[in-house]
């Protein structure tokens, strides 16, 4: 490419219709050409004047248009490598925020829709799950320590985590208790003054307890409730 050829480069280098090797050469030639600097400088503020003399607002009823083809043309599904766990505990499924993201862009010209862009179109329809009602409950142990109740209804699920209770004898267990109607149900035992145990909850549970068992656990409490919660 001769000096002369590359001069006459401006306009097309404004416009972006140059090859690789060309637009390689033309650019360590401005470096040393003020000349083609300006003229590619002006070619650039008219381009951008050409653009907005053609620009147009889009009509009223271009966004009806776009929402409702989007209502009629499947999406494709977010890709996730996400892998639910079989025991993910429930604390950690309650606090993720459950939402529902809908995205979508349109251009639209020469007559060609969104729904050409899609096969296979069907309706979908999007409902957000509102979030679970999570309460916590406290309770001081009634020889040292405390007791905290996360619990759900909706879920159906309760945490019970214990801290600082009395150290235990040999042989020897805390045992927790869902309390209701139909008496006390256990729900795991804790082998230290601090732990947690995770149970499912019953509608009809108001209650939760801890007493004192042998470490292998008792169908139901034998010695008084060292702290007992209620869920009301």
């Amino acid at each position: 490419m001769t000096t002369a050829d590359v001069h006459t480069l401006t306009g097309a280098y404004a416009l972006d219709a140059v090859t690789d090797l060309e637009r390689a050469a033309f650019t360590r030639h401005l470096a040393e050409c003020p000349v083609c600097a300006g003229e590619v400088a002006e070619f650039h503020a008219t381009a951008a004047k050409l653009a907005l003399a053609v620009a147009a607002s889009p009509g009223t009823r271009l966004r009806s248009r776009v929402l409702s083809e989007i209502a009629e043309t499947r999406q494709l599904p977010p890709v996730s490598t996400f892998r639910p766990q079989e025991h993910r505990p429930w604390r950690t499924r309650a606090i993720i925020a459950l939402a529902a993201v809908s995205a979508a862009a349109a251009l639209v010209t020469g007559g060609i829709g969104i729904g050409a862009l899609q096969s296979n179109p069907a309706p979908v329809t999007q409902i957000a799950e509102p979030a679970p009602e999570v309460f916590t409950v406290r309770a001081s142990g009634t020889a040292g320590g405390s007791v905290a109740v996360t619990f759900s209804r909706q879920r159906g699920e309760a945490v019970v985590i214990a801290q600082a209770l009395p150290a235990l004898e040999a042989g020897h267990a805390y045992q927790v208790w869902l309390i209701g109607p139909r008496g006390a149900q256990s729900a795991g035992l804790l082998h230290t003054g601090s732990g947690t145990v995770t149970a499912a909850l019953t509608a009809d549970v108001d209650r939760i307890g801890i007493t004192t068992e042998p470490a292998t656990g008792s169908p139901h409490p034998t010695t008084p409730a060292l702290a007992r919660v209620s869920l009301t």
